[in-house]
């Protein structure tokens, strides 16, 4: 597996640990943290979504 792919996988598994931290906040009550995260999640997967297809990994979702 080469770099590029190794970390797209890598940042997927954070995202998606990110997205578990926020369910659990907000179930916790904090919510204000949870929207805070929410958000940052949101600016990093409007990132991917604008990259040009050509610099996009396969395994990013």
């Amino acid at each position: 597996m080469d770099t590029y792919t190794a970390s797209a996988l890598k940042l997927q598994k954070t995202l998606l640990t990110l997205r578990q931290t926020r369910d659990r906040l907000r179930a916790a009550g904090n919510v204000e943290e949870a929207d805070e995260l929410a958000l940052k999640i949101a600016r990093v997967e409007e990132t991917l979504a604008a990259m040009s297809p050509a610099l996009r990994s396969p395994t990013l979702q």
